[in-house]
């Protein structure tokens, strides 16, 4: 497990593919739907993880 400049929490290889591959198919409908850049995706992803 290792932890990423992207995400806050430790992913081993396979959950830090899924990670990017959920976080690519949310920016792509959070832009569409609501003009929501990449990088407040990935910010939304780790704010349960803050401080862990």
């Amino acid at each position: 497990m290792a932890r990423t400049d992207e995400f806050l929490m430790a992913l081993d290889e396979g959950m830090l593919a899924y990670f990017r591959e959920m976080t690519d198919e949310m920016t792509d409908e959070m832009v569409t739907r609501f003009g929501i850049p990449r990088a407040e995706a990935v910010e939304r992803i780790n704010r349960p993880y803050a401080g862990r």
